[in-house]
Formats: C-alpha cells, sequence, structure tokens
C-alpha cells in the first residue's frame, strides 16, 4: 500500500506507458448505512470521448449496455467496477467519464447523491490487482445532485492519467449524457 496515491476532486495521477497497466479498473463504492432503498437506486456508468463527444448511445456502458461495441470500456464482473482497456482504446478516444447516478423510480421520492455517507474511489491494475490511488469520501463534495462524474481516464501524451471529479447534474444520468459535449 505504500504505492498507493491518495486522491481528492481535482486531483489527478499521470500513469504513463512505463505503468505497466493494460486495463484500469475503476472500483466506485458507496454506503447509504441503513437506507437499502437508496443503495439500490444507485449505478455506475461510463463514455468514452471523441472530441468531447459520445459516439452514439451505444458507448455508453451501464447496467443495460454493459460495455462499448468494442469492449474496451465495460462493467467490471463486481458491481461497481468499470474497466478501461487503455491498451486498446480506439486512437480517437480522448477520455473516459465515469458517472454515479440514482436511477430514478416512478411515484417515489427524489433521493441525491448527497444522502449517500461515503462514497470512493480505488483505481488497479486489473491484472496484479495492485492498488494504483483511491480517493477519500466524495460524497461530501458532490453535492444535493442525482448524478455526478466521479473520475475521467485522460489520455496524456503516450500514456493515460486518472483525474478525480465530483462535478453533479441535477438531471440524472440522462443530463450527465446530454451535457457529454461540454466539459464535464
Amino acid at each position: 500500500m505504500a504505492d498507493t496515491t491518495n486522491l481528492a476532486p481535482g486531483d489527478g495521477l499521470p500513469l504513463g506507458r512505463d505503468a505497466g497497466v493494460r486495463v484500469l479498473s475503476i472500483d466506485v463504492r458507496w454506503n447509504t448505512g441503513t437506507e437499502t432503498a437508496l443503495s439500490e437506486r444507485i449505478g455506475l456508468a461510463a463514455m468514452p470521448l471523441v472530441r468531447d463527444r459520445v459516439e452514439s448511445r451505444e458507448h455508453v456502458v451501464h447496467s443495460n449496455q454493459p460495455a462499448t461495441p468494442d469492449e474496451t470500456t465495460r462493467l467490471g464482473a463486481s458491481n461497481g467496477v468499470v474497466e478501461v482497456d487503455l491498451a486498446a482504446a480506439p486512437a480517437d478516444v480522448e477520455r473516459v467519464v465515469v458517472l454515479a447516478f440514482v436511477h430514478p423510480r416512478a411515484n417515489a421520492s427524489k433521493r441525491t447523491l448527497d444522502e449517500v455517507s461515503d462514497l470512493s474511489i480505488t483505481f488497479r491494475d486489473d491484472a496484479s490487482g495492485r492498488e494504483i490511488a483511491r480517493t477519500d469520501n466524495l460524497a461530501r463534495a458532490i453535492g444535493p445532485v442525482t448524478a455526478a462524474a466521479v473520475a475521467e481516464v485522460v489520455r496524456d501524451g503516450d500514456g493515460w492519467r486518472v483525474n478525480v471529479s465530483a462535478r453533479g447534474f441535477e438531471a440524472g444520468l440522462d443530463g450527465a449524457l446530454q451535457q457529454a459535449g461540454s466539459r464535464l
């Protein structure tokens, strides 16, 4: 664990070519305490962006679309995990944005991410399981929104970097997707 970097919103960490990470595993964990109804409504999505735009709805990874068509961005085997194949990502993908969101439910009260007592991320080398970086609780920084960009994997010269975010969106996952044309 001595090699692990602790990141806060706004922080980033270059992975570089020499880091040897082929597939990056982004493990997003949340704790809602006794709020099981809220816990069951939280989801994860990932969007590879080309020129700051999602190519199509098929390129938005979430529970109903577990991988991009080329499978370079996909949900992991465990709940709350997104995997990005850095080595195989198309050359025009500039970044992959990872979002946490609250699923809307008909006839249910609106819930927001600030009701989560803890939301944290661990970045790992998928092949070895080696922890590269982690965050402390991001829930405090997110606020009363229904979706938030929590992490980005960004092309950085010949390598990649991870950035931690806490940018919220009022209109849930659909609102975040509609803003995909702007800088998340």
